[in-house]
């Protein structure tokens, strides 16, 4: 279709499509994404250790902070900013910016690390920048579905390169380096098939070039502090076990114990994304409150169960699964639980305050609970290794759902569930996810 400026009538009705019809197969998408990418990451831990998985996995972490850098331009808020202004406006200036993110990740990492670093991690950015930012075009059209398929043939891309490499040898090895050039192939050909998809859009948005809108720079800028701060929560640890301790196989199982949270947090994620996208519509306060409380308790019930799956399983699952030099990898993710549980909860309170523009108040959350559990890492890390960059993580992720929620209810102080939520088919339906994934996997 050719690009227009859309209306706001426009939008609501293209967002109304696709709370509607695009909700279950985002779920299904993301679930099928979340397996197809953690067979990925299993292989990879299985053929190069726990070593190389370090290695892959911080580089990976100056990659996602790249990636996270350029979301203060070519982020969420794009896809916000598409309701209000032409692509014209909105597209052309956030290529430039990751371009400039690009050159200042590469100057850095060259100047305090080494070039080799610069290269790779690069390398690796530069494809997965420009998706993104197709990826957040599509949100803002509405091409949720188009999105959703280009994800999901990412991962399959991914696995299948990743196969080429190994089989390519005897041994059934692969090295850092053929990992990271599998996944830059794999982005630069769903790169190629979105540019082609959204043509006639990114053409005339280049051709009819128009000045950038302030809010795309103000409104990114808050909304993108609380995702840096919430992005570092996260992956900072990999290097800091790395720097604290002067070798990779610790941040490896902690890389993995971390992808077991991912995959556990697929309810949140997906809950949440459904929650945010029914909130932007409506206008109705009590409504925003009502439906952020019940999805809510859906995540962390569909969460609790998965971790309880999690701990039923034997320690040798996780090796076989692995591979060897794995075998702390069950205390490890049973020592995460406290954390995995907090993000499950408070992902919709965060999902609630940045559907409402309270982005300063993400910011505060995510920058105290960052701030603890950096200070608590320092503290354990020394003594504990990995143990201790878990129960930091612990600290840290349990603050962040004390603040969002305090900033949640004192928006809304009377907020309360209204009517009754069926447990017994939301365990149907949890036990079906889980028996589908772990089918997957």
């Amino acid at each position: 279709m050719v690009f227009s400026p859309i209306s706001f009538v426009g939008f609501s009705a293209a967002i109304k499509r696709m709370s509607n019809s695009s909700a279950l197969s985002t779920f299904i998408s993301q679930l099928l994404r979340t397996a197809l990418a953690a067979v990925f990451v299993v292989l990879c831990s299985r053929w190069m250790g726990p070593e190389g998985r370090g290695e892959l996995g911080l580089i990976l972490f100056w990659a996602g902070l790249l990636a996270t850098g350029n979301d203060y331009v070519g982020g969420s808020n794009l896809a916000n900013a598409l309701q209000r202004h032409s692509m014209a406006s909105v597209f052309p200036v956030s290529i430039v910016w990751s371009l400039v993110v690009i050159l200042m990740g590469f100057v850095g990492l060259s100047y305090f690390f080494t070039s080799a670093l610069a290269w790779k991690v690069s390398s690796l950015a530069l494809p997965l920048l420009l998706l993104n930012i197709q990826y957040n075009v599509q949100q803002g059209l509405a091409l949720v579905r188009q999105r959703n398929r280009l994800q999901l043939l990412l991962e399959v891309l991914k696995l299948l390169l990743l196969l080429t490499f190994a089989f390519t040898t005897l041994s059934l090895s692969v090295s850092v380096s053929s990992v990271i050039t599998s996944m830059v192939l794999a982005y630069a050909v769903v790169l190629i098939l979105s540019t082609g998809l959204l043509n006639q859009e990114i053409g005339l948005a280049l051709k009819n070039r128009q000045w950038p809108p302030g809010e795309l720079f103000t409104h990114g800028f808050w909304s993108q502090n609380g995702h840096l701060a919430q992005f570092l929560a996260y992956r900072l640890s990999l290097y800091t076990l790395t720097f604290l301790l002067g070798n990779h196989s610790a941040a490896g199982i902690y890389a993995n114990a971390l992808l077991i949270a991912d995959a556990i947090w697929i309810f949140a994620n997906s809950f949440g994304t459904i929650a945010h996208v029914r909130i932007l519509r409506s206008k109705n306060e009590n409504f925003k409150a009502d439906i952020t409380l019940r999805y809510a308790i859906f995540a962390l019930f569909g969460t609790v169960l998965a971790c309880l799956f999690m701990a039923v399983l034997p320690s040798g699952i996780f090796v076989w699964v692995f591979g060897k030099g794995f075998e702390t990898l069950k205390d490890t993710s049973l020592l995460l639980i406290p954390a995995i549980l907090a993000v499950a909860a408070s992902s919709l309170f965060s999902h609630y305050l940045h559907a409402v523009n309270r982005f300063k108040a993400l910011f505060i959350a995510n920058v105290c609970g960052l701030v603890l559990q950096t200070a608590v890492g320092f503290w354990l890390i020394p003594c504990w290794g990995v143990y201790g960059a878990c129960i930091a993580a612990d600290a840290g992720f349990i603050l962040t759902f004390f603040l969002v929620y305090g900033f949640f209810k004192a928006r809304n102080p009377h907020a309360r569930l209204k009517g009754k939520i069926r447990f017994r088919l939301l365990l149907k339906v949890c036990m079906r996810l889980l028996k589908g994934r772990s089918a997957r996997l």
